[in-house]
């Protein structure tokens, strides 16, 4: 992708943000005491869906001529961070889903329109791995087979997945594909897991698609800069980089989950005394280091991403590049949040005494669900690290590969 460079800005009206934020702290009571409800139930329930809904969580990052805010992205992330730190598998879908709506704004105007033309609330989840098959036929695509992991998918009408297009002489292409509900099927036995259960990102099955050339975003505009959508959303804040974007909509849940684990270990800490005697463990260095360490590699994390999405927002604004040794640095910091944030809480739950592991308990399940989130693609430390590496010394970036999801 080209280094971006835009003089327009469409301002973020202060009160929306802040409004936005204000309007998550109100739920997080109610998130916080209906996380282990939620994780049983192996979904966000459908009331607390609108209530995020009413928060305009999924309205968010949604071109404002559809009925969204186009909130700048160090709010919305802080928001995410929030909702997960009260219930990490809400905090997921909620960043995932919500984040959606932006790169449909990537797609052709006629495609904007069939989602929010009669609905501005509508919906979409994803599956970007290409697991199902694509070919191509007159006017579009035929798509069949299953895809994974679609976080949220009972509350979504619409479903992104990814797919290759076979070479037919100029290289294979991966795209991203937008079908509609009545297009797949949703396997509800699919989803038997021990981390991010709440999640609900059951499998979806497509036995034989049309999807028409308008309803796809090819890596390959993305790359050049000639997103489709931008004849109606040329706006700033649909030029920001894709990956990055994707990138930090993974890293907010969990940050957000590794700060209500830390909460969660105060809480429990606070008057705990040892079953073997003396004085209480909130005196034992034992205990204290591990909390010292997990106290500011969390609040690392969060500082670093608000600074990160306001320096980037701030730099496009004043019409200049985001160079690609910054965009590489910042995908490297998403990853390490992952490893940083986890590694802490992995401390901590080995200092919390034998009622760690007790199923109600929210130190174990936050730990739990961010071992999951660690094993997503944006956490993978070595990959981003070797960028962000390579670039301090000097080294090309690599060559774009159209049949590969990856460009920044």
């Amino acid at each position: 992708m080209p280094d971006v460079a835009l003089t327009e800005q469409v301002a973020v009206p202060a009160a929306d943000a802040e409004s936005f934020i204000a309007g998550i702290a109100a739920l997080l009571p109610e998130l916080r005491a209906r996380a282990g409800q939620t994780e049983r139930a192996g979904g966000v329930p459908d009331d607390i869906i609108q209530a995020l809904t009413d928060a305009d969580v999924f309205r968010a990052m949604q071109p404002r001529q559809w009925g969204g805010l186009e909130l700048d992205h160090a709010s919305f992330y802080q928001g995410m961070v929030l909702i997960a730190s009260a219930c990490a598998s809400t905090g997921w879908v909620a960043s995932v889903v919500g984040v959606h709506a932006w790169q449909i704004a990537l797609f052709a105007d006629e495609a904007q329109r069939e989602v929010w033309g009669d609905d501005a609330d509508a919906r979409a989840s994803s599956s970007l791995a290409p697991t199902g098959s694509v070919r191509r036929v007159d006017g579009g695509f035929h798509l069949s087979g299953r895809w994974h992991f679609s976080s949220g998918v009972d509350h979504c009408g619409w479903a992104l997945l990814g797919g290759v297009v076979p070479d037919r002489g100029d290289g294979a292409e991966f795209r991203t594909f937008l079908v509609p509900r009545r297009d797949f099927t949703i396997d509800h036995d699919s989803w038997h897991v021990t981390g991010l259960a709440g999640t609900g990102s059951k499998d979806l099955v497509v036995q034989g698609a049309f999807v028409p050339a308008h309803r796809t975003h090819s890596i390959i505009d993305v790359h050049h800069g000639r997103d489709p959508g931008f004849a109606v959303n040329d706006r700033p804040f649909f030029r920001l980089p894709w990956r990055l974007v994707f990138g930090y909509t993974i890293a907010a849940p969990a940050i957000g989950a590794a700060l209500g684990a830390v909460d969660a270990f105060i809480e429990n800490n606070r008057s705990r005394v040892s079953a073997y005697g003396g004085p209480p463990v909130a005196r034992d260095p034992a205990v204290n280091r591990p909390l010292a360490r997990a106290l500011i590699a969390t609040d690392t994390a969060r500082v670093r991403l608000g600074a990160t999405w306001t320096e980037l927002r701030a730099m496009l604004a004043a019409g200049q590049t985001i160079p690609y040794e910054r965009r590489v640095q910042a995908l490297y910091e998403a990853a390490l949040a992952h490893h940083s944030c986890t590694d802490a809480i992995h401390d901590l739950v080995a200092v919390n005494g034998g009622r760690t592991m007790q199923a109600a308990g929210a130190l174990q399940r936050f730990f739990r669900d961010l071992l999951a989130m660690r094993n997503h693609p944006a956490a993978n430390l070595e990959f981003t690290g070797t960028l962000y590496a390579q670039a301090k010394l000097g080294v090309e970036p690599p060559p774009f590969v159209p049949s590969q999801r990856f460009v920044l």
